[in-house]
């Protein structure tokens, strides 16, 4: 029988997958298929220490592409290396009223984080007030993008 002037048996083949016998045994889709699950997240859901000087963080995008819908707490990222543009939501009375209004005016708010991303594994993302720099707002040096935890988890 033929569809779209093929055998059939070509279609099957072109499609991945070997027809013997009226049963269709799998190939390397599968195994393309399990690799491609895997996955590691990026997580900034705020449970930070504030202790150490660690405060909320947003990501602006991960590889320069948007991470995902407006408000996400949680990015799903292929295990591998990946670059993240990073935002600091430190709290304000962290700063004087001039530090706040210099925060607001900063040409350049966002910083780079480079995070070798390994499978079931979630990795949170916080901002580190660094105090000794805290008057430094306008070259940014005051913070800087932090993992503060890896924890092992089924990505799913």
């Amino acid at each position: 029988m033929h569809a779209f002037g093929l055998p059939l048996l070509s279609l099957a083949l072109f499609a991945g997958t070997c027809v013997a016998g009226g049963q269709a045994s799998p190939s390397a889709a599968p195994t393309r298929a399990a690799d491609d699950a895997r996955c590691g997240r990026i997580s900034v859901f705020d449970v930070a220490p504030r202790s150490e000087e660690l405060y909320r963080a947003r990501v602006m995008n991960i590889d320069g592409r948007l991470p995902g819908p407006t408000g996400a707490r949680s990015f799903r990222v292929t295990p591998g290396r990946h670059v993240l543009e990073v935002a600091e939501l430190i709290d304000p009375e962290q700063f004087n009223d001039v530090q706040r209004r210099q925060r607001d005016m900063r040409p350049n708010p966002y910083k780079e984080l480079v995070v070798d991303v390994q499978p079931d594994t979630t990795y949170l993302l916080a901002a580190r007030l660094v105090t000794a720099r805290r008057n430094f707002i306008n070259d940014g040096s005051y913070w800087e993008p932090v993992i503060y935890r890896q924890n092992s988890e089924p990505c799913q």
